[in-house]
């Protein structure tokens, strides 16, 4: 069995890709979920799915940047289920797009509150139960901008996620004789409702048709020659979080298609 149903998962960043695609991946499995999240709606939405497939689930406004507010997160879980087994933490803050040259420190500070600080208050919260269940399986969606070639704009993002994939294996390191396990996956180009428009304005800024755009990114960055969806980079997650990888701990996982061995 891929993940034993009953198991209680912690999931944050509950959004309309990737984060939503988790959750249900671990509905699916029957794992019990409680899912954080900045807009209500689109927790109630989500939290509405996982119902209908049949799922129990908790859903609360979580600001990963309030120590207080991840607390209560995983405080909800323990309260309904009486522990947690798996924590995935997926939110992100993108930063303020600006230079390094430029960079406002206030506003890296804000970033990497979320980006770093977020990945460590929800682990300082689950450990106990983790600890006394002597199994914790931990998963942190990091990003290649961490430890490849972060986009112009994103230094502060990359900066933080650098640090939590840094996290990671500090955790894998300190835990492991608690049972606990900790990796990332470091995530590339994900299809979605954001990624499309913007491979039709490079296309447009370059007087070249979408078709033809995409075949000249495919041929110097995906050599699976697509863009992978929100589900299929949700079973990384899964797997990780799953018995199949109960010999994985402190690994950073590209999930990517292929991206950055390329050209």
């Amino acid at each position: 069995m891929l993940l034993e149903a009953g198991k209680v998962a912690v999931v944050t960043g509950i959004g309309p890709g990737l984060g939503k695609e988790i959750a249900l991946s671990f509905a699916r499995l029957g794992t019990k979920l409680a899912i954080g999240a900045r807009t209500q709606s689109m927790l109630d939405e989500v939290a509405e799915e996982i119902r209908a497939l049949g799922g129990e689930v908790i859903a609360q406004r979580t600001d990963l940047s309030s120590r207080d507010s991840c607390h209560a997160l995983v405080q909800a879980a323990l309260d309904a289920y009486g522990g947690v087994d798996i924590l995935v933490q997926n939110g992100h803050d993108q930063g303020d797009w600006s230079s390094v040259e430029n960079a406002d420190p206030d506003y890296w500070r804000k970033t990497i509150e979320t980006n770093l600080f977020g990945a460590l208050h929800l682990f300082q919260a689950c450990l106990p139960s983790m600890r006394a269940k002597r199994d914790g399986r931990i998963v942190f969606v990091n990003s290649g901008a961490a430890n490849n070639r972060p986009q112009p704009g994103l230094a502060a993002y990359s900066a933080g996620k650098a640090a939590m994939a840094s996290l990671v294996r500090s955790i894998a390191l300190e835990h492991g004789r608690d049972g606990i396990r900790c990796n990332g996956v470091h995530m590339g180009v994900i299809a979605g409702q954001n990624v499309q428009p913007w491979f039709e304005m490079v296309a447009q800024q370059k007087g070249v048709t979408l078709e033809e755009h995409m075949n000249a990114y495919y041929d110097a960055y995906l050599p699976l020659r697509y863009v992978p969806t929100p589900r299929e980079c949700a079973g990384s997650v899964i797997f990780l979080a799953s018995d199949m990888a109960r010999v994985m701990t402190g690994q950073a996982i590209s999930v990517n298609g292929g991206e950055w061995f390329a050209n």
